[in-house]
């Protein structure tokens, strides 16, 4: 089962390099997210992208990032805001399952019988949420 989701785990963040044509595709407006070579994120949205720089206009106005600087360009995605949701949803359910397989044993030995399904409700709407709200972007173009 740890094989299964250390595997599961690391497809999820490996993903083969792209070629700058997926960046040019990308039309002015889209939501992004640029990695330079210092490993420094800066969101905003696409105004330009030519053949060798892309700009997007972020918070403090706009920035032009350098093709041979930028390490990964990534685009606001709903599809992986879901799987995040059903990924926290899932640990969340694993971490109820513990509780209950531990600390719920006791407590019922003890003869404090309420409560079991939140054991439950509570980490699967907490890590579930706390996944759904985290902003999720598609890879579009990744250096080595």
């Amino acid at each position: 089962m740890t094989r299964l989701l250390f595997v599961l785990l690391l497809l999820a963040t490996v993903s083969p390099a792209q070629s700058w044509d997926t960046v040019r595709a990308l039309n002015p407006g889209e939501h992004v997210k640029v990695t330079d070579s210092d490993n420094d994120d800066t969101t905003g949205t696409v105004t330009t992208v030519s053949t060798d720089a892309i700009t997007i206009q972020a918070r403090g106005g706009a920035v032009t990032f350098e093709k041979n600087r930028i390490r990964r360009v990534g685009v606001r995605s709903g599809s992986r805001r879901l799987r995040n949701t059903l990924i926290g949803a899932g640990i969340g359910l694993a971490v109820g399952i513990t509780i209950d397989q531990t600390l719920g044993v006791y407590l019922r030995n003890e003869g404090n019988n309420s409560g079991q399904a939140l054991t439950y409700i509570v980490p699967i709407g907490v890590i579930g949420g706390i996944c759904a709200a985290l902003p999720a972007y598609r890879t579009v173009y990744k250096t080595r």
